[in-house]
């Protein structure tokens, strides 16, 4: 059974490469979808005043949703920049866009930093 499930596990992380590649040559596709999960920018600019253990959780998820960007986009747009700069963006992102939420400024950060290096690597 486990030998089972460790093959259709394969086979389905197979299909999804497959599935989610762009054809040689052409950009990948863009997909709106939700970010589940994602603090508004509320959210974020409180928590990250009190220090609690909920800044610690938004920003392990904007650590995760970046490189999930990265991955999914084949744009390796990380490398450079480190969690301390990633996060003074996000706080300032959040302090100026209130109503937003933090998978915006994970795309805005995305932006700049390609736009900085001269596209992707």
């Amino acid at each position: 059974m486990m030998k089972r499930m460790a093959l259709l596990l394969v086979a389905l992380l197979a299909a999804s490469q497959f599935s989610l590649a762009a054809p040689v040559g052409q950009a990948p596709l863009a997909v709106n979808a939700e970010a589940r999960g994602t603090p508004s920018c509320g959210e974020w600019v409180a928590h990250r005043k009190k220090s609690d253990t909920l800044s610690l959780s938004n920003t392990s998820w904007l650590v995760g949703y970046l490189s999930g960007l990265a991955v999914g986009t084949g744009k390796d747009f990380l490398p450079g920049t480190d969690n301390s700069a990633i996060f003074s963006f996000m706080d300032k992102y959040c302090a100026a866009n209130p109503l937003k939420d933090v998978s915006s400024g994970g795309l805005a950060l995305m932006a700049g930093i390609m736009a900085k290096k001269g596209g992707h690597r």
